[in-house]
């Protein structure tokens, strides 16, 4: 989630039919068909629909404090990587510059900008999936994390690890969120003892939930590269299934999309009985998120999607921090 200043500041320039001078201005650096140019959606990064000579293209970008160059173009390597697999995954498009990744000034800030070419299909939210689709969903994700451990360290990417994320966490966090310290202090402690091998360790997707596939044919494609990041591949699976009320065995439909993952690579079974703790680790992120998210007062001058959305980002970080105190005052009355 970006900034909601960031946020505001690119959807004030979004017109009542969905239009924007600034996306068209840096859509300057691709063709695009003129007045095909729509806004589709603001999270953590701004996302635009346009057509080229009639086909489907997105628009991606996001102000320069949001993102790092070299993470970006780490993420076009990685989707380089993988056109040579069998994967379904989107494509960066060039820019007449012959770049993926462009620097764009315009009146209102710099961005970094890319373009993708749309994958057709569908997407789908988890009660509309059949049980048989969970395991081609795990399949996928299975297929993905064995290409990853092919390349190994002959393919580096610079991406960011679980301990960048901890330690981005702790500069961050304000000294009075003690519940949150406690709990990233906890989730450090516990990462440390995990086992580190080539076979369930390396580059995860980091966000492999639905509205980041698009199904056709009963294939999985795969959508948005950018939060690639190097943990446990078993995190993965906690954080693609993050919206499954039971990650266990007994849940046939967890069992099934965790026997289509082991159709294509091995599984760490212990680590799998770490679900809990990285859905946990994933709670922590999400709640330092939003909290450099909402980074503006509530105000009656904000529109009122704004102002709604700042009220539910605001309630998700109230439940999370309410979640750690919880947490961490069981364990103190353990300790009694």
């Amino acid at each position: 989630m970006m900034k909601l200043s960031t946020m505001l500041k690119v959807a004030s320039t979004v017109d009542s039919e969905w239009r924007s001078s600034i996306a068209e201005k840096i859509l300057e650096d691709w063709d695009y068909d003129e007045g095909s140019v729509y806004a589709f959606r603001y999270s953590a990064n701004f996302l635009f629909v346009f057509k080229n000579d009639g086909e489907t293209y997105f628009l991606r970008f996001n102000e320069v404090s949001e993102r790092e160059l070299s993470l970006l173009d780490a993420e076009m390597e990685i989707l380089d990587y993988l056109a040579g697999t069998s994967l379904r995954t989107v494509r960066p498009v060039l820019s007449l510059n012959g770049k993926k990744v462009e620097r764009v000034e315009v009146e209102n800030g710099i961005y970094y900008a890319s373009v993708f070419k749309a994958l057709p299909g569908k997407q789908y939210e988890i009660n509309e999936l059949e049980q048989d689709q969970f395991f081609i969903w795990g399949k996928t994700l299975g297929k993905f994390h064995a290409e990853m451990k092919k390349c190994g360290e002959a393919a580096p990417f610079n991406r960011l690890t679980w301990r960048d994320h901890l330690n981005s966490a702790e500069s961050f966090l304000p000294m009075q969120e003690t519940a949150a310290k406690k709990e990233l202090a906890c989730l450090l402690n516990w990462a440390e003892t995990l086992p580190v091998t080539q076979e369930n360790f390396g580059l995860i997707h980091y966000d492999f939930e639905l509205d980041n596939q698009c199904w056709e044919d009963d294939v999985a494609g795969i959508l948005d590269f950018d939060d690639c990041a190097y943990y446990w591949y078993a995190a993965d699976i906690a954080y693609a299934l993050r919206d499954l009320e039971d990650q266990k065995m007994t849940n046939p439909l967890f069992a099934e999309f965790v026997t289509g993952y082991e159709s294509e690579t091995m599984l760490d079974a212990d680590l799998v009985e770490q679900l809990p703790m990285f859905n946990r680790f994933h709670d922590l992120m999400m709640f330092v998120k939003l909290l450099r998210s909402v980074d503006i007062p509530d105000s009656a001058d904000h529109p009122e999607w704004m102002s709604n959305l700042r009220k539910k980002l605001v309630e998700k970080i109230e439940k999370n921090r309410s979640s750690f105190e919880r947490l961490h005052a069981n364990n103190k009355e353990l300790l009694k």
